[in-house]
């Protein structure tokens, strides 16, 4: 995603921020939901830009430099209908809300109770336990062979076998 996109995200947060309806610092994981809808969200920010690039002149100078000359009255920035743009981040909103945050609390959730068994059990570095938590979490509670070859000298061989049974174990319980 472009510029532009980075930009819009920007001002999406900056004004849930202004209006109250999100905290000064947080985020909503619209990213995730605009990289799957990618395709959509292009084409509503190209709705306005392409129709607005019509009124500027782009001379180009060397290969970092350019002149921009614009040809169009203020009133097109000043009073363009956002309408596409809003109706496409609502549901974007919406689906990052219902979707994404449920399901990232629920990852972490899990994260969470996995890791507090396996440290109450075992004495190993956090960084060794923070990855094979995360190993265990991303293949559905397995330790690949690679993963306990490439820790097999580091945490003790039970260490696998009890982070796939904690992982099992809290699956069932959530």
């Amino acid at each position: 995603m472009d510029g532009n996109g980075r930009l819009s995200r920007f001002l999406f947060h900056q004004v849930l921020c202004q209006r109250g309806a999100l905290q000064n610092g947080l985020v909503l994981p619209v990213s995730i939901v605009l990289r799957q809808n990618e395709s959509e969200y292009l084409s509503v920010l190209q709705a306005f830009s392409e129709q607005a690039r019509q009124y500027w002149d782009v001379t180009y100078i060397d290969e970092n430099q350019f002149q921009f000359e614009f040809k169009g009255h203020e009133a097109l920035y000043r009073y363009w209908d956002g309408t596409r743009c809003a109706e496409f981040m609502a549901r974007a909103t919406k689906q990052a809300i219902e979707q994404h945050l449920k399901e990232e609390t629920v990852f972490l959730t899990r994260y969470d109770e996995i890791y507090r068994r396996i440290d109450q059990a075992f004495d190993i570095p956090n960084t060794d336990l923070s990855r094979l938590v995360m190993f265990c979490l991303d293949q559905n509670g397995r330790i690949s062979k690679h993963r306990r070859k490439q820790y097999q000298y580091r945490v003790p061989e039970e260490i696998f076998d009890a982070l796939e049974q904690a992982y099992q174990s809290v699956v069932t319980e959530s």
